[in-house]
């Protein structure tokens, strides 16, 4: 059985925006070497960025991305409620994520994740690490 990932917001905003690491992390899930775990909260958390001026995408440049983060994916009916992370509280929702979904591994490239190191026993590593897996 594949091991089970859990992407932050923004390796999930890079790996579909551009070139790179993040979207190398993808492929490992495209390939069946990894499961991806979703939630609702996640996917709600992926479009509101994504809809930030920054990016620039309209709102039918967003569907593609998340119908295709929904196909490559396995959601996860998260029951858990957690407030660690004060600075940040969106984060809270990838550590519920991976709980629920027991997560082999949660993916991240910001320091509120990263700086625990890892939760419950779930290793949080930035994406290099995980590609080195």
């Amino acid at each position: 059985m594949a091991k089970r990932a859990v992407f932050d917001t923004n390796v999930l905003v890079s790996g579909y925006l551009w070139k790179g690491s993040a979207r190398r992390a993808l492929e490992k899930v495209r390939s069946g070497e990894w499961t991806l775990l979703v939630s609702k909260d996640a996917i709600d958390e992926l479009i509101r960025v994504l809809a930030y001026n920054k990016f620039g995408l309209k709102p039918e440049e967003i569907e593609p991305i998340i119908r295709d983060l929904i196909k490559i994916s396995k959601l996860v009916e998260v029951r858990t409620q957690i407030q660690i992370i004060k600075d940040d509280p969106t984060d809270n929702i990838f550590l519920a994520l991976a709980m629920d979904g027991q997560a082999d591994v949660i993916v991240s490239g910001d320091h509120h994740l990263l700086d625990l190191d890892e939760f419950k026993g779930i290793p949080i590593i930035p994406i290099r690490k995980f590609l080195a897996k």
